[in-house]
């Protein structure tokens, strides 16, 4: 059974031809009060539409001339359609170019000829899409009629399919332009951030910092500090108003795993463990969390989060799944990124806008790469609308990471929930227009890697020199076919390619012909040379001037509307884009710096709040928002409004670091809270909205893999530089379309990296990794799923991987144990559980060894590895 890490999942956005009954109804012209009364029946027929509704068949004498017949249509079909299907075949939008709204286009039917055969409901192909009879065509795809709703239109046909004579489609209301209402503005999140008042009359500064001791475990130590930390006050106060009581703490073993976990994403040694629990300092927990901040395993954890976010992989997907040339730099940017604790509003205008800063580093541009990262067609049917499809991934991407705004629902139309209009998705695509289309492996893809302006006039030099050498050698070979033509007589245009490979020599001579070849053979070495060392998947534009945006009709490139002018959300009162006019010779129009300017202004109402959201989820579980990329109408409120808005405030007054909202959190009390469970808060807060306790997790799929890893002493910490190959079966290797292409094989010490480092290629996800719930990399992912699925159980008692480190774990044990089974089974124990074990379980472990030589006949070494492998498929290690 598949579980969603979310207990209260939001609803999902409409997609792009669904719109909401109610709304619809009303466009058609009122409810079906309106169509009952429209046609006037007498008596006898209106006893007849009563008995057809009563017994669900034609009485006779019910026909298709009959007012009765009508009477059937207005009251059973033409609702049903107007429900049900005018969202994707009405007069503003014909798929199969069918529509539905009016009997003349009934009649007509779709591009596939008509969909009603009177009196014919099995040869009706509206009838057959309905009842879901053809496996290619099945009508509404998202929910199926109700079997009365298909009888009715079966008995329908079978009438004959009554309609009015009248080829005038229903009544339609006049629309009225797309206007944002006050009550689209009084959302939430479209609210300026207002920093409250924290509960409690003391409104804390935003230099607060914890002044209580390290919490103790449990027991009747579970009362808040004497100076109630702001995060503590706000959870504290809205316990009190439904009556619940927190959590005690934790115990401290328990903290000093969630810590780890949290920070690094790898378990702590038991001999760091009981260091902490003896440790008597009163600054303990703080300085445990600052090692874990300071340490380099933090940016490998945090930045995986990021790279969930921006869909990061190293390959293009689709057949060929080619390679994205030197996309692993944008991973190590991301890890340096959170490792240095960069503000979080120049780690975000270095994404967008890197190569338009004022003398951009080398960070600044691999951090373009951001642009490079989503999955591409490199042969598309239609370039125009694939190249859409790109942007639009960008669109979607930008506004949901960055903003908490489905934007992107607004490509064909406007948004169906949201106060965001059409207009309003093709301004925000406007600021990435002039981006170069993705040519994989040309120029618009690879730019060098220069990081100061000694680095950049060197290069600039290379450059000249290397121009000068073409033109020098170009020279060579362009004399020579002069001279061919003066010889032969032949006018300039003549296209000498062929002559000149077969009477060259004749001409010309050896020692000319020579000459030519060896520049020619110059001339292409220097073509493939690559005249800086390094080089970044990086995001180039046009030139300075870029190309019209027009609202796109539908969505459809062939349908250009009016021309539409770089803008921001209009919901979110912004001010006006101003986009400067560009430099003499720049290479860029500048309207991605516009863009990130303003997503980065401590004065946008979402950037904040999107961003400490995401922190508190990582560190809970889920956000006070629990829709993490949906701040919208349909998203989910949050459940500590006022929380929300005072970490966002204090994220700006600290300077948008990451790592303070860290300590931040991590110092109060409800995060230190036990996860136990409590009856009379299950009953009231099952879903633990209130954060009355703190909750279990399973780890990540990464997490599991580098803990089993760091379990048997194996793991290696390298950090950087391209993606790693494991090994994968080749029954996984066989899903590909061509077996095996595109992975290679690491050396043994490089495959016990952490996974971070492996490589991300679209159509072959490492097993133990997709299996646990890896993010799926097509497009961003703000939360990881926890599945319950076999093939993890598989994999982990039976897979190859599993095996072989549950070999290397018992290699461990006997180096460190030496031959005592006892010892072995308590360091294996303490090893992976990062507690001392009981001697109940100590027992059972060595009962376990003994089993498997007295009864199976195993060696000391095999029964020892099955041991293992039984302590790495505890579930103490993997939640």
């Amino acid at each position: 059974m598949k579980q969603s890490a979310l207990p209260h999942p939001a609803p999902l956005p409409l997609g792009a031809g669904a719109r909401p009954v109610a709304s619809r109804r009303s466009e058609a012209g009122g409810g079906t009060s309106e169509w009952r009364t429209r046609v006037g029946v007498r008596e006898r027929d209106g006893l007849l539409v009563a008995l057809l509704l009563v017994f669900g068949t034609a009485p006779l004498g019910l026909t298709a001339e009959s007012p009765a017949g009508l009477e059937f249509f207005e009251r059973k079909v033409r609702p049903l359609l107007a429900e049900n299907c005018y969202a994707c075949h009405d007069g503003e939008k014909q798929k199969g170019k069918l529509r539905l709204d009016s009997p003349a286009f009934i009649r007509a039917g779709g591009e596939t000829g008509a969909v009603i055969v009177p009196g014919e409901p099995g040869k009706s192909r509206l009838v057959i899409a309905v009842g879901y009879q053809d496996e290619d065509l099945k009508m509404p795809p998202k929910k199926r009629l109700s079997p009365q709703q298909v009888n009715d239109l079966s008995e329908w046909v079978k009438l004959g399919a009554p309609m009015p004579a009248s080829d005038a489609p229903a009544p339609v209301a006049v629309k009225k332009e797309f206007q944002i209402t006050d009550k689209d503005r009084a959302h939430w999140a479209f609210q300026p951030v207002k920093r409250p008042a924290v509960p409690g009359g003391s409104n804390q500064s935003s230099v607060f910092r914890v002044q209580s001791g390290k919490s103790a475990p449990g027991g009747k130590n579970s009362a808040l500090n004497a100076v109630p930390h702001p995060i503590d006050a706000f959870i504290l106060a809205k316990l009190a108003e439904k009556q619940l009581v927190a959590n005690p703490s934790a115990t401290l073993r328990a903290l000093m795993r969630r810590a780890c976990y949290d920070l690094t994403g790898l378990p702590p040694t038991p001999e760091e463990v009981e260091a902490f629990v003896a440790d008597k300092s009163p600054r303990a927990w703080e300085q445990l969390i600052d090692r874990l901040l300071e340490s380099p395993r933090y940016g490998e954890k945090w930045g995986r989060h990021w790279l969930d976010l921006v869909r990061f992989a190293e390959s293009n997907s689709y057949e060929r799944d080619g390679d994205k040339p030197n996309a692993w730099r944008f991973r190590d940017y991301v890890i340096r990124a959170f490792n240095a604790d960069k503000p979080y509003d120049r780690f975000l205008r270095e994404q967008l806008a890197g190569d338009e800063l004022p003398n951009p580093d080398s960070d600044a541009i691999i951090a373009t790469g951001y642009y490079r990262l989503g999955i591409w067609d490199d042969e598309p049917a239609d370039r125009e609308i694939a190249r859409y499809d790109n942007l639009d991934d960008l669109v979607a991407t930008t506004s949901q990471v960055f903003l908490g705004l489905t934007v992107d629902c607004a490509r064909c139309h406007n948004h169906k929930i949201d106060p965001i209009p059409q207009r309003d998705y093709y301004r925000l695509l406007s600021f990435f227009q002039n981006v170069n289309q993705y040519r994989n492996g040309g120029p618009t893809d690879e730019v060098p890697l220069i990081a100061n302006e000694h680095e950049r006039l060197a290069y600039a030099e290379r450059l000249r020199a290397r121009d000068k050498e073409r033109s020098d050698l170009q020279a060579v070979v362009h004399a020579a076919e002069a001279r061919f033509r003066s010889q032969l007589g032949l006018v300039e245009e003549t296209n000498i390619a062929a002559l000149f490979k077969k009477d060259g020599l004749r001409v010309l001579g050896q020692e000319t012909i020579n000459q030519v070849e060896k520049a020619k053979r110059a001339l292409a070495a220097l073509n493939k040379e690559n005249v800086h060392s390094e080089m970044v998947l990086a995001v180039t534009e046009r030139g300075a001037v870029p190309p019209e945006t027009f609202l796109l009709g539908r969505g459809n490139p062939n349908l250009k509307g009016e021309v539409v002018e770089p803008g921001f959300i209009e919901v979110l009162n912004p001010p006006k884009a101003q986009i400067p006019v560009p430099a003499p010779g720049a290479k860029s129009s500048g309207r991605r710096t516009v863009l990130a300017n303003w997503i980065a202004s401590p004065d946008n109402q979402l950037t904040a709040r999107v961003m400490v959201n995401r922190i508190w989820q990582h560190h809970f579980g889920r956000g006070l928002v629990r829709s993490s990329n949906n701040f919208g109408t349909q998203g989910d409120r949050p459940t500590h409004p006022e929380l929300l808005d005072w970490l966002a405030s204090e994220f700006v007054a600290r300077g948008w670091s990451v790592k303070a909202m860290h300590r931040l959190i991590m110092t109060s009390q409800a995060y230190r809270m036990s996860s136990r469970g409590n009856d009379a808060a299950l009953r009231n807060d099952p879903a633990n909205d209130l954060f009355w306790r703190f909750d279990m997790r399973r780890l990540t799929a990464e997490e599991i893999r580098d803990s089993i890893l760091a379990i048997n002493g194996t793991l290696n910490l390298k950090m950087f530089g391209l993606g790693i190959f494991v090994d994968i079966p080749r029954e996984v290797m066989a899903g590909q379309s061509m077996p095996g292409k595109g992975w290679g094989k690491s050396p043994p010490e490089e495959q016990a990296r952490r996974s971070v480092y492996i490589k991300v290629k679209r159509s072959l996800l490492t097993p133990i990794l997709e299996s646990f719930d890896m993010a799926e990399p097509d497009r961003t992912a703000p939360v990881r799923f926890t599945t319950i699925q076999p093939t993890q159980a598989l994999g982990m008692l039976n897979g190859a991987f599993l095996n072989q480190q549950a070999e290397l774990f018992a290699a461990r044990l006997r180096q460190e144990a030496g031959e005592d089974v006892k010892q072995q089974v308590r360091r294996g124990l303490q090893l992976v559980t990062t507690r001392p074990p009981t001697d109940v379980e100590v027992k059972r472990g060595v009962h376990l060894i003994e089993t498997l030589r007295t009864q199976d006949n195993e060696s000391a070494e095999v029964a020892l590895k099955y041991f293992c492998l039984m302590a790495l498929n505890l579930n103490e290690l993997v939640y």
